[in-house]
């Protein structure tokens, strides 16, 4: 008889549970609120006019040339410090253990530092949100439009990673083509 009182409880349990999934959403994860980049977006130019749709993050500390630490408001659900890889940016190494700091990679982190440290940024996503090792994959956009991953190319502090493919890959390598003939940075 006692195992009756707790049918009440179950039923509900059940209900709100079914209700969850018919609604698409689930109770563990909450859905998150990122800016994921259209299909129909080819060229970053374009992506740039979507600037006031993109994730907004403040910029907390700076891993190295390539790699930063963000804040975030908690309703994008996700983390409200995450690590985010810049997308389609190779700066020298700074901080791996294993290796010498490379040569300009001071400079591309001082560079990085100077140029967005404490502001607020916009985020752009592809459609794989992380890497290997957890880290957010986004483009980085300033307040006046311009995509960060590829200033940091067009100045020279950075090589266009073509390693992984990316939807902008073409503006990236016209970036470092342009960096290399101008003799900008490491180029010079």
């Amino acid at each position: 008889m006692k195992n009756f009182a707790f049918m009440p409880l179950l039923t509900i349990m059940l209900c709100l549970g079914s209700a969850i999934l018919a609604s698409g959403e689930s109770a563990s994860a909450p859905a998150t609120r990122v800016y994921r980049i259209p299909d129909s977006i080819k060229s970053i130019a374009a992506l740039s006019r979507k600037l006031p749709a993109m994730t907004a993050a403040r910029v907390e500390r700076i891993v190295d040339g390539d790699t930063i630490v963000v804040s975030f408001d908690p309703a994008t659900g996700l983390g409200t410090r995450e690590k985010v890889r810049l997308i389609g940016v190779d700066t020298p190494e700074t901080v791996d253990p294993r290796k010498p700091v490379e040569l300009y990679g001071a400079e591309a982190s001082r560079f990085v530092t100077d140029s967005i440290l404490g502001k607020t940024v916009r985020l752009a996503f592809e459609p794989t949100l992380r890497d290997y090792f957890g880290r957010l994959l986004a483009y980085v956009f300033l307040e006046d439009g311009s995509c960060f991953n590829m200033v940091i190319i067009s100045e020279g502090y950075g090589f266009a990673y073509t390693k992984y493919p990316f939807i902008f890959m073409d503006d990236f390598r016209k970036a470092e083509r342009k960096a290399r003939e101008s003799k900008r940075g490491l180029w010079n």
